[in-house]
């Protein structure tokens, strides 16, 4: 079954039932984008922790893993925040023979970039020195001499904006400037909380981890002030392992 973005689909659905091109047919972005559709993906506890002892990774399961890789086989750009470009290995993000296959039919690149917001620009230099598949860096024109350089002399596609600060409106326009449009948001929770607080998240897969874990853990977003976005679901993944992955997208 194919999922369309703009047609509200409750149906509970079995993982282990799909295979991978099932899966990435189901989360395939919708057609005929004029502007980037941001899709987030998180995972949090029963009670809502988006980590157990500091890792969000040991929130993770099977079924959520699985799900996280088509998640990026049918995307056209993974976008995070300088601390989580630091914190996780996003160089040569691998695609199966399958996946380029898939993605290539769909008409996206066989390879899958990723998108770093900092406004400082401020990037780890094994992304930036990824030849393979340059980053694209969305940076302040306040970043300092020596990031600037840095940046400069690297193969990264680079985009700049006045201000300190580089905005929500500011990072959709640069994306689908660049012609990339299907773009999963992997964090980390301040990025993601500044798209929300900005109202500019289209859509949200949350997996729900069969784990409650209590203690200090932060929510998948944070805000100084209220923010209300309407979301409808648009289907739900279950795994044999007690995983719950939710798709909600704007109404």
């Amino acid at each position: 079954m194919t999922a369309v973005a703009g047609t509200p689909h409750s149906a509970v659905q079995e993982a282990s039932a799909l295979s991978d091109e099932s899966l990435r047919d189901l989360f395939a972005y919708p057609d005929g984008l004029q502007r980037p559709w941001l899709r987030a993906n998180f995972i949090a506890s029963i009670d809502g922790a988006v980590t157990l002892e500091g890792s969000g990774r040991r929130l993770g399961t099977d079924t959520d893993r699985r799900v996280f890789a088509r998640l990026r086989e049918v995307a056209d750009v993974v976008l995070v925040g300088a601390a989580t470009a630091t914190a996780k290995p996003y160089v040569d993000i691998q695609m199966s023979e399958d996946a380029r296959v898939w993605r290539m039919s769909h008409g996206l690149a066989p390879e899958l970039p990723v998108a770093v917001v900092s406004s400082r620009g401020v990037v780890p230099p094994h992304l930036l020195n990824n030849a393979t598949v340059p980053p694209v860096v969305l940076m302040s024109a306040g970043a300092s001499a020596a990031a600037r350089r840095a940046v400069d002399q690297s193969g990264a596609r680079v985009k700049e904006f006045d201000g300190r600060l580089v905005t929500s409106a500011a990072i959709r326009d640069a994306l689908g400037g660049l012609g990339l449009h299907r773009v999963l948001v992997e964090g980390g929770p301040t990025l993601f909380s500044q798209l929300v607080s900005d109202n500019e998240i289209d859509e949200l897969c949350l997996t729900t981890s069969p784990k409650m874990v209590a203690g200090p853990a932060r929510r998948i977003v944070d805000s100084a002030s209220h923010v209300e976005i309407s979301m409808e679901r648009r289907g739900i993944l279950v795994g044999g392992d007690g995983t719950v992955i939710v798709r909600w997208a704007r109404t």
